[in-house]
């Protein structure tokens, strides 16, 4: 994967891209990381990395297992 957050540049792993897209809007092709994702809804970095273990744990297709 050679996506990078919009916002940083940072370099973004798997999880990051399918939580944006689960969050933000399924069809988008460009993302942001954790952070900037945390600060964009005004919520903390724990916050969204329990989201995503959450929507593992439901299965959601979006994201690796």
């Amino acid at each position: 994967m050679n996506e990078c957050c919009f916002e940083c540049n940072k370099k973004l792993e798997g999880d990051e891209i399918a939580i944006y897209r689960r969050l933000v809007n399924r069809g988008a092709t460009k993302y942001l990381c954790i952070d900037c994702l945390s600060k964009h809804f005004r919520c903390t970095r724990t916050l969204i990395l329990e989201r995503i273990e959450h929507f593992k744990e439901i299965g959601c297709t979006l994201f690796c297992k």
